[in-house]
């Protein structure tokens, strides 16, 4: 069987993504480092499917306790609202949502904000980083460059989140995410998930050896399915309970 095309695709847009992008997550873990170090967290907010990469940041093995994992969802979980309306697909194009999990979260002044999006364009992701910005959250954004600035994008005038943050990390999605075409105008193959995670590693790794080399030993999760692992995750779970939400398992 030949190879699937979308292994050369992943194969190359790793190899870019460790050309093009280090010096920004370089800059982007000295962010993240700073804010831990004050006694702050990471606050990693996303939408659709940009949260697979807040939750490749949150509360998993090998990742860092201080992030603290935002989503449309908390609005029903932590805030009693109606969950029909975020079963729409759309809801995150809705003026106003990101007010409410701002203030559900009620960030210290010492946090910093991941705001993942691979458009960069709808009002939940806009609007957070806005209200980051005005509070002097520090922002590092993680979307795509080409679709922000792509003249087929749904909505192209700005400002785009990438026009709003502090640190810029570029996923390298093409337009519309899908990156191969295996017939006329039929496109498969997200991009975004795939190196947004990457990004993601690369991003808890940084952020770890800043840490050390400043000599603070990195707050990190052991895998709860280790025999270690929940009397070191406890320790945890109690130094940022008022700081991180858990996650749902």
């Amino acid at each position: 069987m030949p190879e699937p095309a979308y292994a050369n695709i992943a194969r190359s847009a790793l190899e870019q993504v460790l050309a093009t992008q280090l010096d920004a997550i370089e800059k982007a873990a000295g962010i993240v480092a700073d804010a831990i170090t004050a006694g702050g967290v990471l606050q990693a907010f996303g939408t659709g499917h940009s949260r697979i990469v807040t939750l490749e940041l949150a509360a998993r093995a090998g990742g860092l306790a201080a992030v603290s994992m935002l989503a449309v969802k908390d609005l029903v979980m932590f805030g009693g609202a109606d969950p029909k309306p975020i079963l729409d697909p759309t809801y995150e194009r809705e003026s106003g949502l990101a007010d409410r999990i701002y203030h559900l979260a009620a960030p210290s002044e010492h946090d910093a904000f991941l705001i993942v999006s691979n458009s960069g364009i709808n009002a939940a992701i806009i609007e957070m980083a806005a209200l980051a910005r005005e509070r002097s959250h520090p922002i590092v954004a993680v979307t795509s460059l080409t679709h922000t600035r792509s003249a087929g994008a749904r909505a192209t005038q700005g400002p785009h989140l990438a026009d709003l943050a502090d640190v810029v990390i570029d996923n390298l999605a093409p337009a519309g995410d899908a990156a191969l075409e295996i017939a006329p105008g039929l496109r498969i193959g997200a991009l975004s998930s795939f190196t947004g995670v990457l990004i993601a590693q690369l991003l808890t790794e940084l952020i770890c050896r800043q840490m050390l080399d400043r000599g603070i030993d990195p707050p990190v999760h052991v895998s709860a399915n280790l025999a270690a692992g929940d009397a070191h995750n406890r320790v945890l779970y109690e130094r940022y309970r008022d700081q991180v939400r858990p996650i749902e398992p």
